[in-house]
């Protein structure tokens, strides 16, 4: 069995700084990766301690994006608070947060191996997802869509709030909508990205379009932003035929979207009806007030959470792939 003098070698620390950290003593300062070294020893050598029944689970969390973008998406906002505020309400340890735009360093690595379970916010590489696995098998993946049985999905159940969204851009616009929306990245271990194929929601516009056996007319933006929204608008104006409908990708597109239409003396809901995606809170307070397919982004990161902790805690069993429903949210962009 091993001594606490071994875990010490191992992480590289005194006898007396694993011994602090080990009962949490709150007077020691050390950093976050020495602190991880040491945890990680101690799993890696089988160390138990005496309170190890009392410890409460640590988590880490792995974003696909970096920190500028995670600072304009509120969507991923709303993720990763649903995330701290269920973690602390389980009363279960964020250990940190991580933002996959570069190789991940080597508290990272550290963290995985000691931590009891890693929260994933986007889609990664089906090689990323390999090597996690070799390290920690309790990952949960938010917003992911790709069929993976080797770890647990959450995701919004988007395909029903498009179809929910067309079937009402069609009561005004009827055979004439355009969808715009941005791209869908997969993200390796050293912060590269590929484009995926397809897009669930511009896979759903097309596949509804074709039902109902009309022509579709999609517009692809470099990213989701306002800014992306207002190129978009530019486009739109170009077409030959000016669309009476529009779906957007998401709320910050349709808001830049709008904005380039009026200065074109395009206003909806007159001469046009259209809806986002999320239900922002600029959605609420923006003229006309946007329509918007609601997804609960909060939930995502709730559900996240339950599902890491029915594996830690209860061994419970439980499908792939876990959807929420999501609601549309009717307002003056479409004339309600």
């Amino acid at each position: 069995m091993a001594n606490i003098r071994q875990v010490a070698q191992l992480a590289g620390v005194s006898a007396g700084t694993v011994s602090r950290i080990l009962n949490n003593d709150a007077s020691l300062s050390v950093t976050d990766q020495t602190r991880l070294k040491v945890l990680a020893a101690t799993k890696k050598l089988n160390y138990h301690t005496k309170n190890k029944s009392k410890k409460s689970p640590v988590i880490g969390v792995l974003t696909t994006m970096n920190l500028d973008q995670v600072a304009e998406y509120t969507y991923y906002q709303q993720v990763k608070q649903g995330i701290i505020e269920e973690l602390k309400k389980e009363k279960m340890t964020l250990s940190s947060i991580y933002y996959l735009n570069k190789s991940l360093d080597n508290s990272f690595w550290d963290g995985l191996y000691y931590w009891d379970g890693v929260i994933v916010i986007g889609s990664l590489s089906e090689s990323a997802i390999t090597e996690l696995k070799k390290l920690n098998s309790n990952i949960v993946i938010i917003e992911a869509r790709y069929k993976n049985n080797s770890v647990k999905l959450v995701n919004a159940n988007l395909t029903a709030g498009v179809k929910e969204a067309l079937a009402q851009l069609e009561k005004f616009a009827q055979t004439n909508i355009v969808y715009v929306g941005g791209p869908r990245y997969m993200t390796n271990l050293q912060g590269e990205k590929t484009l995926a194929k397809g897009e669930v929601r511009l896979n759903c516009y097309r596949e509804w379009m074709k039902l109902h056996d009309q022509d579709e007319c999609s517009i692809s933006t470099s990213g989701w932003s306002i800014e992306d929204g207002v190129q978009a608008g530019k486009q739109i104006v170009q077409l030959p035929i000016f669309p009476k409908g529009i779906l957007a990708g998401n709320d910050q597109i349709a808001i830049g979207i709008m904005r380039e239409l009026y200065t074109k003396d395009f206003r909806a809901p007159t001469d046009y009806h259209i809806i986002g995606f999320d239900n922002i809170q600029m959605s609420k307070y923006y003229i006309p007030r946007l329509s918007s397919v609601s997804v609960p982004e909060k939930d995502l990161g709730t559900t996240a959470v339950h599902l890491i902790r029915e594996d830690i805690l209860e061994n419970k069993a439980r499908a792939a792939t876990t959807l929420l429903e999501v609601k549309l949210i009717l307002r003056e962009s479409t004339g309600n």
